[in-house]
């Protein structure tokens, strides 16, 4: 059953959520609160048409507090070591492409080269170090990823999640998920809300840029974490970065960028059953088809804004673009010719790690992910149409 929307506008208070975040960490101090704008829009959206059961609003609930524990523990650390801000992440490997797209298996063969830094979800979970803490232990954030996030615990009960794209508190994943602790960044945001999506991609302030300079500092405190840079470079995958190329280029100016395409009449239907089994871990009665227009709208502004600013920053010559296909089946080749693309040393033991990986995670490992146009209502014609130009350029 439903909650009403008097429950979500009431869960959702920003004054009552900043305040139990403060208990929780025993810290009072957020730094900017530019983001609690962001929050107030959330609540505002979110209680007129977010369709949340009483599990996926406590959880949603839970999640955002997370959020602002993660935020206030940081800005702590940022006083204690302002050193952190000095890390040098400005040239990264970003892998860019619509979901669906191959772009996992890219950066999770990537991920495993320890001469590259990457996001692991326990640490995106929880970006801030816990107060308990030990060196030489395990770290405690590990074992909270399976009680704290829910995508986990679904991952062992919902089938169709998983073979849609498994979650693991040790895989590589993508960086995204930082950006969800600026409540202000219009992909995958969560809870699931047209309106609070609309929201974002109008809206000024805090600017998308500002969303860039936050996760920046996040990447910094990570790299910080980890010893520092010591050589190594940052992989990123995020499939928002190809509606706000201006905004990542200006964040990171030493970027190398990498684009794997494939055709939207294939990619569509699976993002589309993929985020219908996302959203079931708040609303048990989802409908795949409550997201078609949604996903087809999104394509087409995504697409239409990368094909802008691709153009008009002249990045053709920067960007190495790969087909689908060859990822799916000529895979070390093309990891080979990314590392040449991006100048960095592709090592002998590292590449036998991707072999590695590749042999043990086969397509379909954890299920068959079963989708087509038709069983949404859609045309493989119209689709092509909507994306004709973006078909002519990039899909052979």
């Amino acid at each position: 059953m439903l909650v009403d929307s008097q429950a979500i506008f009431d869960a959702f208070d920003p004054q009552r959520l900043l305040k139990e975040a403060q208990e929780q960490a025993g810290l009072s101090d957020f730094g900017d609160q530019g983001f609690v704008s962001a929050l107030e829009k959330l609540r505002e959206y979110c209680s007129l048409d977010s369709r949340l059961d009483a599990m996926g609003l406590a959880s949603n609930r839970t999640r955002i507090i997370r959020h602002l524990v993660n935020r206030l523990r940081f800005e702590d650390d940022l006083k204690r070591h302002p050193e952190i801000l000095d890390e040098e992440v400005s040239d990264p490997i970003v892998i860019l492409g619509m979901p669906r797209s191959g772009t996992t298996k890219t950066h999770r063969m990537m991920g495993v080269d320890p001469n590259l830094l990457k996001t692991i979800t326990w640490q995106l979970v929880n970006p801030a170090p816990f107060p308990n803490a030990k060196p030489g232990e395990p770290d405690p954030r590990i074992e909270a990823a399976y009680s704290q996030e829910v995508l986990l615990s679904a991952n062992d009960s919902n089938p169709a999640l998983r073979a849609g794209h498994f979650y693991g508190a040790h895989e590589v994943q993508e960086d995204l998920w930082l950006f969800l602790l600026t409540f202000n960044y219009p992909t995958n945001s969560r809870p699931f809300s047209l309106g609070y999506h609309n929201y974002l991609m109008a809206r000024r302030a805090p600017s998308d840029l500002e969303n860039y300079a936050y996760f920046k500092k996040l990447i910094q405190y990570l790299q910080w974490q980890q010893g520092g840079r010591n050589g190594r470079r940052w992989l990123f995958k995020n499939i928002g970065n190809m509606a706000f190329m201006d905004e990542l280029l200006q964040t990171f100016p030493n970027a190398s960028l990498v684009h794997v395409h494939r055709k939207l009449t294939s990619s569509l239907p699976s993002i589309i059953k993929l985020t219908t089994e996302l959203i079931r871990t708040e609303n048990a009665e989802i409908n795949s088809k409550d997201l078609i227009a949604y996903h087809v709208m999104r394509a087409k502004m995504v697409i239409d804004r990368y094909m802008e600013s691709r153009d008009r920053l002249g990045l053709d010559g920067r960007i190495l673009d790969i087909p689908y296909q060859r990822i799916r089946t000529d895979s070390l080749s093309v990891i080979r010719e990314i590392y040449q693309h991006a100048e960095h040393t592709l090592a002998p033991e590292s590449e036998q790690l991707m072999k590695d990986y590749e042999l043990t995670n086969e397509q379909g490992k954890h299920g068959a992910h079963e989708y087509s146009l038709e069983g949404y209502g859609l045309s493989e014609s119209a689709i092509n149409n909507s994306f004709r130009e973006y078909n002519r350029r990039y899909i052979l």
